[in-house]
Parts: structure tokens; sequence; C-alpha cells
């Protein structure tokens, strides 16, 4: 059997790695304890009999520890899961610390009630944070490395585009003969692509050209030719016309 007090005068006057010195006051570091402050009646491991409360992801529960399972330290707190309501929670703290000490029930009723004031606090945050625009951090460092790797790549694909327009005029001008052999086979089937293109442009245009002539020459041929043949005819009906007029003005 474990003596609490041994345990407690080794603790205060010797050494214990969960106690922390403050001007103020001495605190206490463990994870049970219900209080956080190092003195006889809240210290964990000096009480062979302790009640406690702790929060897992949002869920509280009652931690009871018992002399009568001291000997298994791997099964020595007993876990029970509290309700989320508040009052009920209440209800279950009298229930189950029925005859225990009234410093740890009054102790574990009100970490249970700061447990629930910040977990209302951390739900209403996590609403508002929802609602609020998220701010997101510009790294001018890598935006100028990423604009300058863009202007790198742009010039080298003006060199390339510059070099292969070179070799292609080279190529067409048969600077290396008709058939070079150290050349791409995609820029010559270009190159000979190109020249086809050409060659068929040329025919249609001068096809053109022979149409627009054929019918100009068609034009040319036709003529407009009048009814009076001879210069007398043409005389006869104006004396005609002379006369006519005569007589009406008489």
């Amino acid at each position: 059997m474990q003596s609490d007090e041994v345990i407690w005068q080794v603790i205060n006057q010797q050494f214990c790695s969960y106690k922390v010195k403050t001007p103020t006051g001495n605190f206490c570091r463990n994870q049970y304890n219900v209080t956080g402050l190092c003195n006889r009646q809240s210290c964990p491991l000096a009480n062979s009999r302790y009640a406690t409360i702790r929060e897992h992801n949002g869920i509280v529960y009652l931690y009871m520890k018992t002399p009568e399972r001291a000997h298994s330290p791997a099964k020595m707190w007993e876990k029970k899961k509290l309700s989320k309501n508040y009052a009920e929670a209440l209800a279950q703290i009298d229930k189950e610390l029925k005859y225990w000490p009234n410093f740890l029930t009054h102790k574990c009723k009100q970490r249970l009630t700061k447990i629930t004031q910040y977990l209302i606090r951390m739900r209403k945050l996590k609403l508002k944070e929802a609602d609020r625009p998220q701010m997101i951090g510009i790294k001018k460092k890598l935006d100028r490395r990423e604009a300058n790797r863009e202007r790198k790549a742009e010039a080298a694909a003006r060199i390339e585009k510059s070099i292969e327009k070179e070799l292609i005029d080279r190529l067409k001008s048969k600077a290396y003969g008709d058939a070079p052999l150290n050349v791409n086979e995609e820029i010559w089937q270009k190159i000979l692509d190109q020249d086809l293109e050409d060659a068929e442009e040329d025919e249609s245009e001068e096809e053109d050209e022979e149409e627009e002539e054929e019918e100009e020459e068609d034009e040319d041929d036709v003529e407009f030719v009048s009814d009076l043949e001879d210069e007398s005819e043409i005389e006869d009906i104006e004396d005609g016309f002379e006369w006519e007029q005569e007589e009406e003005n008489e």
C-alpha cells in the first residue's frame, strides 16, 4: 500500500518534475491536476483517491482514481464521458462523486464550467473565421523568380524561332544543296510542304491572270455598229427633219 503522506513529503521537500516555482506561488504541470496548484489537496500523485475533468477533441471526460487500482498503473484512472448538456454533466458529477470529499466535487464542477465556456468560445470563433475572408499572403520573391523564368523562356523561344527561320531561308535558297544530310527530317519536310504550297499559289495566280486576260480579249472583240450604212442616208434623214420643222413653223 502506498502512503500519501510519504509521497507528499518527498514531492514537497525534495524534488518533483511537475512543480513550477514562481515568485507568486508554486504551480503543477501534471495533466491530471484539477486546480493547477501545487499543494497537498490538489496533488494527483500524493492522493490515492482523486478526481479531475479533462477534454479531448471537444468531448469532456471525468477521470477518477481509487486506491483499489493503485497496484496497476495502466488501469489506475477510470474515464467516464460527460454529457454535452451542462446541467446533465453537473448531475453526472454529483452522482459519480456522491461520497467523495467536497473539495474534489467543487473543483471538478469549476473545471467543467471553465472547459464548457472555452469550448463555446472556440465554436463561436470558428464560425466567425468561416465567415471572415481568407487573407492570402503574397510571396514577392517567388513571383519575381517566376517572372524571371518566364522572361528567359520567352527569350530562348525567340532565339530558337530566329535560328529556325534562318535555317529555313538557307535551305530554301539551297545553300546546303538539294538534299542536305544533317537536317532534321521534320524541318526538311516542312520546307518541301511550303514549296509545294508556294507552287500551287503561283499556279492559281497564273490561272487567274489568264482568265482575266481572256475576259478582256472577249470584251475587245465586241463592237457597236450603226444600221445606216452610207452618209447620204444620214444627210437625207437630217433634211427630212429640217423640212418638217419648217412646215410646223408656217
